[in-house]
């Protein structure tokens, strides 16, 4: 996600929300490649972490699984800024798996 003008705050720092919107996607999408056929994958809860604030850049999400079942799966989702690859946020995200 390349941080612009329209994704930031009042004192022109990204806003903390599209940090978990960003962490929310990256899960949501690796959670319904897992998803079983004729399943779709729901997200439930997040819970970011910020580290730092961010002015310019591009950031990157990747997102880890850490408990998978049936019905429900927890992700870890660390995002970096580049150039520099410095860590800015961690979040927990948690879906479950609904039928089509």
């Amino acid at each position: 996600m390349l941080v612009t003008d329209r994704l930031k705050d009042l004192s022109c720092f990204l806003h903390d929300g599209f940090t978990s919107i960003l962490a929310e996607t990256a899960a949501s999408i690796s959670a319904n490649c897992l998803a079983k056929k004729g399943q779709i994958a729901v997200g439930v809860s997040v819970n970011t972490n910020h580290f730092m604030t961010v002015k310019n850049g591009l950031l990157k999400a990747f997102a880890e699984p850490i408990a998978i079942s049936d019905t429900t799966q927890l992700w870890k989702v660390e995002i970096f800024q580049y150039p520099g690859r410095k860590i800015i946020s961690t979040s927990d995200v948690t879906t479950i798996l609904k039928n089509k």
